[in-house]
């Protein structure tokens, strides 16, 4: 039943306005807002501006229309504002889970280094120890020519 406001010139900016006319709400073409002039009262009367009361019926279309497009507005920066809280959310949980993870790496290299250090103490101790061992055996073998 609605129909868009197709006979309108960018030349000559006139609009024509039927019952149940379509108003422009966004940037392309496929977003309208519909609205019925008989939900005003204009039943028998057309809407245009060679009557007063189709002046009025403009008028009313026109005020209805701006409330319609104000409505539209406030749900549209609603949900932009829950999106903009909702992607703060998620790049504050990013940072968290960085920090944790290079705080799990860094806590994993100083345990692997303590672990390397350790190994290698024992390594080198064991190597002294053979060594000594094997001085003390040439030690003995001298002592008994």
């Amino acid at each position: 039943n609605a129909t868009v406001i197709s006979t309108a010139s960018a030349a000559s900016r006139v609009y024509n306005v039927s019952s149940g006319s379509g108003f422009s709400v966004g940037s392309n073409l496929s977003q309208f807002a519909t609205m019925k002039t008989s939900v005003l009262g204009v039943k028998d009367e057309t809407a245009g501006v060679t009557t007063l009361k189709g002046a009025m019926a403009v008028m009313d279309i026109a005020e209805t229309a701006t409330t319609n497009l104000d409505q539209i507005r406030a749900d549209i920066g609603s949900v932009q504002n829950q999106l903009q809280v909702t992607i703060n959310n998620i790049t504050v949980t990013q940072v968290n889970v960085k920090a944790a993870e290079s705080t799990i790496r860094d806590v994993d290299f100083a345990a692997e280094s303590a672990n390397f250090s350790k190994y290698n103490i024992l390594a080198q101790s064991g190597s002294y120890a053979m060594s000594q061992a094997n001085a003390v055996q040439q030690n003995v073998l001298k002592l008994l020519q």
